[in-house]
């Protein structure tokens, strides 16, 4: 792998948060590579993601009928940047493709967008997206050339084996993402593991991953089956570490750490000074372990849900305490109800039309 453009420099904070964001684009634009057939495709295709560049500007990635997703996601994290680029003004014209192959796909779209990119941010207010209430992840940072750590590999336990997989020599590799897939949906706790599994299995079994491709992935097996696994990217001159994952029944046995240290290994190995992360509550603590320091949130995370807008708002103040995907099916209920208004109206207004006739009887 060509080692070119590895930054190896020291940089400010707010430089390294650029380098996140355009990895993570990088990321996800190589998942699509594989896992996605773009909208002029024939419309047979049955890959499970749609990849779409708006007026050839503008990248998202749709999972056709899957209500949460990490890929229904407009990949730029300014669009108003991004169209000042291609000296193009008509936001509203981009907004409202956007917004259209959101309905044709039946799913939502998110948008993590740069803390300074302000005219976006009111764009998309404008157009109904309302802003994701911060996470308790934490965003860490490791300079290899100042750490104090003696980086090594991990083993964990001597019954749990870590490897890297490799499409191009291993001849069950393909079986080994599927699976993995599967960990991933018990992994982050999605409730409907009879969709999500197989979506996300579909997805990554056909990305292709090794040794010299953009995305390094490493998983932990036991007794045959995978448990555990996460990614190593290779993009914009830094290293980032995505989607650590342990079955739930296999968590603290050292899984995640054993994990995370062979992508640091190899990261550093390559030359990489700056490896950054974006950590759950219950991993930080680990990653802190391990050297890494805290920076802040690279963005503001949007979304905008097919519903009416008269709710977005009401929305926002229980989505902290509640969550997503229980306010989902919230939402599903209220879609549901306002089809058959009438029904409810009748409802609610025949027993209290009765019981004032009683009182003044």
């Amino acid at each position: 792998m060509s080692t070119m453009n590895i930054l190896t420099k020291g940089i400010e904070l707010f430089e390294l948060n650029e380098l996140f964001c355009e990895n993570k684009k990088s990321f996800y634009l190589y998942i699509a590579n594989y896992a996605a057939s773009d909208g002029n495709e024939n419309e047979q295709d049955n890959k499970p993601l749609r990849f779409h560049k708006i007026e050839n500007m503008i990248d998202c990635i749709f999972s056709p009928n899957m209500f949460w997703s990490f890929y229904n996601a407009i990949l730029n994290t300014d669009i108003c940047d991004t169209m000042e680029h291609y000296h193009c003004n008509d936001k509203d014209k981009i907004i409202k493709q956007i917004l259209s192959l959101a309905s044709d796909y039946k799913c939502p779209t998110r948008l993590q967008v740069k803390p300074s990119a302000f005219d976006t941010q009111k764009l998309l207010k404008r157009y109904g997206f309302f802003e994701l209430p911060q996470m308790n992840d934490e965003y860490q940072y490791i300079d290899f050339y100042h750490s104090d750590n003696l980086l090594k590999y991990d083993d964990a336990k001597s019954d749990i084996k870590i490897y890297e997989l490799d499409d191009s020599t291993q001849a069950d590799c393909r079986l080994r993402k599927l699976e993995w897939g599967y960990v991933l949906c018990e992994s982050f706790g999605f409730r409907n593991a009879e969709i999500h599994g197989p979506f996300y299995a579909d997805v990554w079994s056909r990305v292709e991953v090794g040794p010299t491709k953009p995305i390094r992935m490493f998983i932990a097996v036991k007794d045959d089956r995978v448990i555990g696994g996460c990614h190593l990217t290779l993009a914009s001159g830094i290293a980032c570490l995505f989607n650590v994952t342990t079955l739930k029944n296999e968590r603290g046995k050292g899984i995640g750490k054993a994990l995370s240290l062979t992508a640091m290994v190899n990261a550093r190995e390559l030359n990489y000074r700056y490896m950054t992360l974006q950590a759950s509550r219950m991993g930080a603590p680990i990653y802190k372990k391990l050297g890494f320091k805290p920076i802040p949130s690279p963005y503001k995370s949007y979304v905008k849900i097919a519903t009416a807008a008269w709710y977005y708002k009401i929305i926002e103040m229980p989505l902290a305490m509640f969550g997503i995907q229980r306010l989902q099916r919230l939402i599903n209920i209220i879609q549901k109800l306002s089809k058959n208004l009438l029904l409810v109206m009748m409802i609610v207004i025949i027993p209290v039309g009765i019981l004032i006739a009683r009182m003044f009887k």
